[in-house]
Parts: structure tokens; sequence; C-alpha cells
């Protein structure tokens, strides 16, 4: 298990979603499934920590400090083990934090990278804003393609599962292109990491 006294400056990648198996494979936990999908990558354990609310690993990089958490809470507190964890590691939040998420207004599958922005009525980004009291910090949206129109309210269209098509494009390569972009972010910088991440997928 990695020592915390061994994160010299490290870079933070929050994956927003709901915890527990009712809600695992639901269209809100795809910002949570991608940070997990790159936790894949090392082979670090992930510890569990009730007093930041969240459970937490660091990535083994050769060139770089990078801790990835997932809250242990629901969407929209997300702000406080947010919060928590920054203060804890002393992340510089408006250079080193990226957190992922959801985002109904994206084709499904489309990833777009933002250094600020505003939270566009998603309710963990204006949780971690209220918490934060800034917008300034980096966001990776991943498409979940919007509801039909007049059928689904949004708040009930993003607790739905994926289909079984969207499930297996999740698996075959959405949630490693998100973890692709966070781990770019992290090494590369964000200027590269939005020169590549920023284009449609089809």
């Amino acid at each position: 298990m990695a020592r915390e006294a061994d994160l010299v400056s490290p870079k933070l990648v929050v994956g927003l979603g709901n915890p527990g198996t009712r809600y695992e494979k639901t269209r809100h936990n795809i910002g949570r499934r991608a940070v997990e999908a790159l936790g894949r990558h090392s082979k670090t354990s992930w510890n569990e920590s009730k007093s930041l609310r969240a459970v937490w690993k660091a990535l083994e990089q050769a060139d770089s400090s990078l801790l990835l958490a997932v809250p242990d809470c629901f969407m929209n507190e997300s702000g406080a083990p947010v919060k928590r964890l920054v203060e804890h590691f002393k992340i510089d939040f408006k250079s080193s934090l990226l957190v992922v998420m959801d985002d109904a207004a994206l084709p499904f599958g489309q990833l777009r990278l933002r250094l600020s922005g505003s939270d566009g009525g998603h309710r963990g980004l204006r949780s971690i804003e209220q918490a934060l009291k800034s917008r300034e910090y980096a966001r990776l949206r991943v498409g979940i393609g919007p509801p039909e129109p007049t059928k689904t309210p949004l708040e009930k269209y993003v607790l739905e599962p994926f289909t079984a098509s969207e499930e297996r494009k999740l698996k075959a390569e959405v949630l490693e292109r998100g973890a692709h972009c966070c781990l770019l972010w992290a090494t590369e910088g964000p200027e590269k990491a939005m020169n590549e991440t920023n284009k449609p997928h089809s």
C-alpha cells in the first residue's frame, strides 16, 4: 500500500457516481467507472477512508504522482469528499484536480475535457463548486446521450442502466478512452489531453 508521505505534489482524478451495486452500471456512474478502469492499470490497492468519505489509490507512474478517488456518497453530495481529498493531499485544485462525470448533452461515448466552466445542471459538479467555492478545476465529461424527448425525465434516465449494445461499447473502448484521457492529462498536460480528447468518435 502506498504511503501518503510518499506522494509529492500529486494530481487527483475523481470519478463521480453513486455507491452500491444498485447503481453500479447506471448512466450516472460512467465517470466513476472510467476512473476505476484507469485504476485497473495499477497493482496498487484501493484504500477505504471513512474520514475522507472516499475510496482512493495511488497510481504507479514513473514521472508523476497520481491519485485516483471515487467518493463514497451519492452524486449530489460529491462536494464534501472532494474538498476533503483536496485538503488532505494538498492538491492545488485549479491545476491538479480532474473530475470525471456523465453528460447527457453529449452523444454516447463522446468525451469533452475542459479546464473550468459551469456545472451545466449537473448536481455533482454543482456540489463540488459549492464546496470549493470555485469553478476553476478541470472536468472530463463522458457522453451518455440524451433521453428520448418527452419520454423519460432526465432524473430518471441517468439512473437507468445502459442498453446491452451500449454496455458492450463501454467495455470495448469508451471507458478505456476515458481512462487514457485522465492519464494523458496527468502525465502530458491539459493542452495535449484536450487536443487528443475533444474530437468526436463514432
